[in-house]
């Protein structure tokens, strides 16, 4: 099964403090030859699997044409801005979230979450599974889990296991992955290159 880019839409994850960067993630060009910022290039990545997007947080200069939604409930951290996009997503898409600090996502990866989920119409995300756990930060919705998520908890993992979820083990996702690029995501000034 190939889900058309038409119906995905992209969440790229534009909130949070950047503490440990030190400045805006979301906004920061860690090439100036290449001049796109971060937010940009996850947006690039998702391009091929995604024609729409959204960013979950505040606006980004050199994404002038996605609409930025604002965490519905704030404070709630990742699971909030989610919460927040999903509500802005059309019904008959699925949604790519991805946090804008991992500019190495595989296009592959993606559309085989896609694929994932659109093969089984119960699942509200498929996410995959790492050597440091699941990873939430690149994963695959419906919107129909929006207002699931409103009362609930505060924690993106124990809200993700009270749904109908599947999670994509290492030697799945290394078929489209092999080095598991997709998931190293810049945390600090040191990640940069």
């Amino acid at each position: 099964m190939s889900v058309g880019r038409d119906t995905v839409t992209a969440v790229i994850l534009t909130g949070g403090r950047s503490t440990r960067m030190g400045r805006d993630k979301a906004s920061l060009v860690p090439d100036a030859a290449d001049g796109r910022s971060l937010a940009r290039i996850v947006r690039d990545a998702l391009a091929p699997v995604a024609a729409h997007a959204l960013l979950a947080g505040p606006p980004v200069d050199d994404l002038p044409g996605v609409p930025a939604v604002g965490d519905r409930n704030p404070g709630r951290g990742p699971l909030g801005a989610i919460t927040g996009a999903l509500s802005r997503v059309p019904s008959h898409h699925l949604a790519v979230v991805a946090a804008c600090d991992m500019p190495s996502i595989t296009p592959a990866l993606v559309a085989h979450l896609l694929d994932r989920a659109a093969g089984d119409s119960r699942l509200l995300c498929v996410l995959c599974s790492t050597d440091s756990g699941l990873e939430p930060l690149l994963s695959v919705w419906r919107p129909a889990a929006a207002p699931l998520l409103e009362p609930g908890t505060a924690a993106l993992r124990d809200a993700i296991a009270a749904l109908p979820h599947a999670v994509v083990e290492p030697d799945e996702w290394r078929q489209h992955d092999p080095a598991g690029a997709s998931f190293a995501n810049w945390n600090t000034p040191a990640d940069l290159p």
